[in-house]
C-alpha cells in the first residue's frame, strides 16, 4: 500500500519537483502551501493541495489531523538571504516558529518519517568541501534559523520516536526558481539582452546542483533504513564562481558577455566558498548529481529565450 506523504512548500521550487517524483513513484501525495511563492500550476494534478499558512497554528493542526500522513517533508521556508536579512523577525517566524507549529501538530499522531530541509548555510565560513562531521557555526541569520529548526527536529525525534532526517541542501538551480538568486538574475538579464549584465560579487564559489537531482536525492532519503545516518549534505561537490557561470553562459550563447559589478548588489559579508562533501549521501543511497551545470544553464537560457 502506498505511503501518504505530506510536503510543506510543495508547490514551490524544490517542492513541486519532489511532488512530481513522489507521484511518479506511486506515493499518495498531499501538499501544504500558501502559494506566496509556489504556483498551483506547477503541481501534479494527482497531488492534493491544501492552501494554508504554516504560521496559522489552528489551520495546521486541522490539516494534520485530517491528513494523518505517514511521511512529512518540511520544505516551506524563507531562504533568500537578502530577504531574510531584510526582515529578520519575519524570517524567524516563518523558519523557526512555523516549524515549531508543525511539529506540535504532528506530535499527537507522529508520522513514521520526517525529512527536514536544512541548508549548507549552517556550516562555518571555510573553504573546501564540508562534511556532515563539521560542527555547525552559521555565517548568517538564514543558517541560524535553520540550525534552530534542526535542533527542534532532533528534540521531536527523541520525544516521539519518529525517524527524522535532516537534508542540508546547498545551492539549487533549475526551472521554477522563485527567488532572484544569481543564476535566475544572470539568465533573466541575458533574456532581456541587457548590456552590460549587472551583477554583485563575482568571486564567491558555490555548489550548484540541478533541482531535478536535488528532488531525486530527497526522494532517495525517504527510503533509508532506520539505522542509517540522520544528517546528509545534498550537493554536487563542485565549486563554481559567479564568474565561472558567466563564462559557461558565454560558451552556450557563442558570444561574449559584458559584466559590470553594481555596488548596490555587492554583499558586505559573503562567504568565499560553500561546497558540499556529498560522500555520505552517495554511500547511503547511491545518489550522485548527474546533470552537468552547462546543461542546466543551457536549458534555462533556451526556456527564457523561447518565452
Amino acid at each position: 500500500m502506498p505511503r501518504h506523504v505530506l510536503v510543506t512548500g510543495g508547490a514551490g521550487f524544490i517542492g513541486s519537483h519532489l511532488v512530481e517524483r513522489l507521484v511518479t513513484a506511486g506515493e499518495r501525495t498531499s501538499v501544504v502551501d500558501d502559494l506566496s511563492r509556489g504556483r498551483r500550476a506547477w503541481l501534479s494534478p494527482e497531488a492534493e493541495l491544501h492552501k494554508l499558512d504554516l504560521r496559522d497554528a489552528a489551520a495546521v493542526q486541522q490539516a494534520v489531523e485530517q491528513l494523518s500522513p505517514d511521511v512529512v517533508v518540511h520544505l516551506a521556508a524563507m531562504h533568500f538571504i537578502p530577504a531574510v536579512e531584510g526582515a529578520p523577525e519575519l524570517a524567524r517566524v516563518v523558519n523557526v516558529n512555523s516549524t515549531r507549529i508543525l511539529l506540535e501538530a504532528l506530535a499527537a499522531k507522529p508520522p513514521e518519517l520526517l525529512l527536514f530541509a536544512s541548508t549548507g548555510a549552517v556550516y562555518p565560513d571555510r573553504r573546501g568541501p564540508i562534511a556532515e562531521t563539521c560542527p555547525p557555526r552559521p555565517f548568517d541569520l538564514y543558517g541560524r534559523t535553520k540550525l534552530q529548526g534542526e535542533r527542534m527536529v532532533a528534540a521531536f525525534a527523541a520525544s516521539t520516536g519518529t525517524r527524522c532526517i535532516v537534508a542540508r541542501i546547498f545551492n539549487v538551480i533549475g526551472r521554477r526558481e522563485t527567488n532572484s538568486h544569481v543564476v535566475p538574475e544572470l539568465v533573466g538579464q541575458l533574456r532581456r539582452k541587457r548590456v552590460p549584465v549587472l551583477l554583485g560579487n563575482l568571486e564567491p564559489r558555490r555548489d550548484y546542483t540541478d533541482v531535478l537531482d536535488v528532488s531525486e536525492a530527497l526522494h532517495s532519503l525517504l527510503s533509508l533504513a532506520r539505522n542509517a545516518a540522520d544528517t546528509f549534505n545534498v550537493g554536487s561537490g563542485r565549486s563554481v564562481s559567479v564568474d565561472d557561470l558567466v563564462r559557461i553562459c558565454e560558451r552556450i550563447l557563442g558570444s561574449p558577455i559584458e559584466v559590470e559589478v553594481e555596488p548596490g548588489r555587492l554583499r558586505t559579508r559573503d562567504r568565499a566558498e560553500l561546497v558540499a562533501d556529498p560522500r555520505l549521501l552517495r554511500e547511503a543511497t547511491g545518489w550522485e548529481a548527474e546533470r552537468p551545470l552547462k546543461d542546466t544553464l543551457a536549458e534555462l537560457l533556451a526556456e527564457t529565450a523561447a518565452s
